[in-house]
């Protein structure tokens, strides 16, 4: 599954596409299909790989049906850390 943020505090106008099983190949398709480059994709954090995104692709993500929104950042990281049986730091 993809969620995303819709607000990142630290970064305006964009934001974060995680897959909920940190699944690179799933994020990497989203990325193609809503229109993002390359460089969207970010892997240094091995934990939470995912894709930056801005503008028309930011957008395309957002209105895609399939995709769960959250609010801010840490709204979606409290979920996926419930959702993989972490603690919450």
């Amino acid at each position: 599954m993809i969620v995303m943020d819709r607000r990142n505090l630290s970064a305006p106008g964009w934001s974060h596409v995680l897959s909920t099983t940190n699944d690179v190949a799933e994020l990497d398709r989203f990325r193609e299909r809503v229109g993002a480059p390359r460089q969207a994709l970010q892997l240094g954090n091995r934990r939470y790989p995912h894709l930056d995104l801005k503008l028309e692709p930011r957008e395309r993500a957002l209105a895609d049906p399939q995709v769960r929104v959250f609010e801010r950042t840490s709204d979606m990281l409290r979920f996926l850390k419930s959702m993989r049986g972490e603690g919450i730091e």
